[in-house]
């Protein structure tokens, strides 16, 4: 019951998120005609995402559900400052940055450690439906908002954004209201963790398992980073062609219709079959569209290669995840797994859209396309290395 309440949670807070703040990128360009700004937009948004990130990771392991309904204060925030752009860009995109790094922050963080303690049972099963719910929002509300930015007014789809975001604490209140006094809530999620605990003659060497495992899988969430700077990226590529919110609107729902599509049938699959090296696959082949789609010309191929990303996602996504809460469940270290992927991914992203400074697509398009190139090997490595290396210190070798 507490996971489908996440679920719904989720979904109805995507669609109130992204119905404006996924579109602030291309009013930047639209009111300044340069998209060098729209990248220090962002730019800066990752690094205000990374300070809070430090400042509030302590309470928001202790009161994750408290700061999910913090959220309506920086969503309000957020919507509101969206109305400066184009009156004042500068102060306009300074708060949008602030408010929407501060969302990122107790988003992001909050649901994946409810998730974790939540999916702690199944062993990782779920994820691909969570991420299911997620998408759903998300599509509904790029393609609404894609549509009201170019033919209603912008405080409509505020309010609108507003109220949605009110209605999804509903279920969030539900959940904590039935959850908070069992067993387990809001507690680290473990998984035979006490051995480790009551052998203190391997703590030291505990440590150095869970720092090794910390470090390699931060390293990959850091490659993949690059990739979800795509949408805003493309987004970007394709507003500067054609000068239509919709359209955007439109890709990048696409881009979220497959990935939720291959959620679920990762979900399926991934209970059969091991997917290690279908998932190494999938992060290449998402490389290679990545680097093609500058290239494209063509609304369809656009659409297409879109699609073929979004569809890929999962399948190496989710894989990861599950693999990295498993581990770190043994070790007892699963919310810090959980920041350092944030963390990492916040970082990647950061370094990524480094080269919009150039004023330049292509470039960003080939660094995705090398970070995931990158990354495909390593996941298996990666896999391989962390699994060998607790194996060992389960055994007392």
């Amino acid at each position: 019951m507490q996971l489908k309440l996440l679920n719904f949670h989720k979904m109805l807070a995507n669609f109130s998120t992204s119905l404006v703040g996924g579109f602030v990128p291309l009013m930047i360009y639209k009111v300044t005609n340069n998209i060098v700004h729209a990248f220090i937009y962002l730019i800066g948004l990752y690094a205000l995402n990374m300070i809070f990130n430090l400042i509030f990771q302590r309470f928001i392991v202790k009161y994750p559900q408290i700061f999910l309904l913090f959220r309506s204060v920086s969503i309000l925030g957020l919507s509101l400052s969206i109305l400066l752009i184009d009156v004042h860009w500068i102060w306009g995109a300074v708060l949008v940055a602030t408010f929407y790094a501060l969302d990122n922050c107790f988003r992001s963080n909050s649901t994946e450690i409810i998730l974790n303690y939540s999916t702690s049972d199944s062993g990782g099963k779920g994820l691909g439906i969570t991420r299911l719910f997620e998408q759903l929002g998300t599509i509904v509300s790029l393609i609404l908002g894609g549509l009201f930015l170019d033919y209603l007014d912008l405080y409509i789809l505020i309010i609108i954004a507003i109220s949605i975001y009110l209605i999804s604490c509903v279920p969030l209140l539900i959940y904590y209201i039935k959850s908070r006094k069992q067993k387990g809530f809001n507690t680290e999620s473990t998984s035979n963790a006490q051995i480790f605990i009551e052998r203190t003659d391997r703590t030291k060497k505990g440590k150095k398992v869970a720092n090794s495992l910390i470090m390699q899988y931060g390293f990959v969430y850091f490659l993949i980073a690059f990739l979800d700077n795509l949408t805003n990226i493309f987004n970007l590529f394709m507003y500067v062609k054609y000068g239509q919110f919709a359209l955007a609107g439109y890709f990048s729902a696409t881009y979220n219709l497959t990935y939720a599509i291959a959620s679920y049938l990762n979900e399926k699959v991934s209970q059969k079959f091991d997917m290690s090296v279908f998932a190494c696959i999938c992060c290449f082949i998402n490389g290679a569209a990545a680097i093609a789609l500058p290239f494209a010309n063509y609304t369809a191929l656009y659409f297409t290669l879109i699609g073929i990303i979004g569809f890929c996602y999962p399948f190496f996504s989710i894989f990861i995840l599950e693999r990295l809460l498993s581990k770190s469940r043994i070790l007892g270290i699963s919310n810090r797994a959980i920041f350092m992927r944030d963390n990492a991914s916040v970082m990647g992203k950061f370094y990524g859209l480094l080269f919009g400074l150039t004023g330049m697509f292509i470039p960003m398009f080939i660094a995705i396309g090398a970070a995931l190139a990158t990354c495909a090997p390593s996941i298996y490595e990666n896999e391989e290395s962390t699994r060998r290396y607790l194996i060992n210190y389960l055994e007392g070798e």
